[in-house]
């Protein structure tokens, strides 16, 4: 009999995606880890590799430096603007909550054109510090963490599926991670509104991951692990205290 059609292998899949849900934060964050202790063993990152393979032989100035980090910095700030947008438009609470929270299925902005914006955002920050990372480091990333995304996307679509009825016909109609094509009209003004309106609480929602594109800036301008941290350390503090100095909707500035 296939797996799949054992009731007792489903329930105990259900049970196991469930308790790894719940621990996603933790989940996630350990092949962090593990890829930052082998960085420092390994220190040869993968855009070097990637040159030395195309056949680069000159040695690797400042400015070579620059160019062949550049994609790899444009595709982490592109990817935490998704979820920054994400997390603007669901609220912190959803966001950073044991179960999945919705009462209804939301629509605007992003979730209009991809069903998992938040995941989709966190697999382009994978992607982007593998890129930067060694082989070793890049492999824990790649091979750890893109698979729980998917293993937590499909949790939360069982969920909600038994939650709100209006889901089945959401998902036949948003892809899961590949936007559709076209996109809706007015896409992007709905995303800026829904940063407008809260992007204080989106950028403390993030502080971990805006303070990781600080030191990512503050190391492709210069190769110093202090400035990295330093940078690191503020650009977390600038984030969780965004509440308290981000302009709302409607306020005077």
């Amino acid at each position: 009999m296939p797996l799949s059609s054992d009731p007792r292998s489903v329930s105990i899949w259900n049970a196991l995606a469930e308790r790894a849900y719940r621990l996603r934060v933790p989940l996630l964050a350990v092949p962090f880890l593990i890829a930052m202790a082998e960085n420092a063993r390994h220190p040869h990152p993968l855009w070097e590799a990637t040159y030395r393979l195309a056949g680069g032989s000159s040695p690797i100035g400042p400015l070579l430096r620059h160019i062949l980090m550049l994609p790899a910095l444009l595709l982490y700030a592109a990817a935490l603007g998704v979820r920054l947008s994400a997390s603007a438009s669901l609220g912190s609470r959803t966001v950073w909550s044991s179960v999945p929270v919705a009462d209804h299925i939301e629509t605007g902005g992003l979730f209009g054109i991809v069903r998992h914006p938040l995941y989709l955002g966190s697999a382009g920050l994978i992607v982007a510090l593998s890129m930067v990372s060694s082989l070793e480091g890049a492999s824990a990333l790649l091979l750890l963490d893109i698979p729980l995304l998917a293993v937590f996307a499909l949790h939360e679509e069982r969920l909600l599926a038994s939650l709100t009825p209006e889901f089945d016909r959401y998902k036949r109609n948003v892809p899961a991670f590949w936007p559709r094509w076209p996109m809706p009209d007015k896409i992007f003004a709905q995303v800026l509104r829904s940063l407008d309106r809260d992007g204080g609480a989106a950028l403390r929602s993030e502080s971990a991951n805006v303070s990781l594109l600080g030191g990512f800036l503050a190391f492709w301008i210069t190769p110093d692990l202090t400035f990295f941290w330093t940078a690191a350390l503020l650009s977390f503090l600038i984030a969780f205290t965004a509440p308290h100095w981000w302009k709302k909707k409607g306020e005077a500035p």
